[in-house]
């Protein structure tokens, strides 16, 4: 009796284990093409944080370009001011 026993325990562990092999090799390919859409996801995922600090670079001297340009625009709004109130000042010039 237990000699029959293992005997059908063995048979049912042989076919349960080439269910499990032909499952893993059916299995086997797309774990290889998953593993290579994972590689890609990586791939792409570092691109874009590459781009987002390339982004973030460039926000930050656009901010210090259209600073310095206000600056500029201020620097030159007071200087137009303080050149006409001088012309003011000074009067009509007779023509020459």
């Amino acid at each position: 009796m237990p000699r029959a026993c293992f005997a059908r325990a063995l048979t049912a562990f042989t076919d349960c284990s080439d269910s499990i092999l032909t499952l893993f090799s059916l299995s086997f390919p797309f774990l290889l093409e998953y593993a290579a859409i994972n590689s890609m996801l990586d791939q792409i995922n570092s691109c874009l944080d590459h781009l987002e600090e390339k982004n973030d670079y460039l926000h930050a001297c656009l901010k210090e370009l259209l600073e310095s340009n206000r600056q500029t625009r201020l620097e030159f709004q007071q200087q137009s001011e303080q050149q006409n109130m001088e012309a003011d000042a000074q009067g009509p010039q007779p023509p020459t």
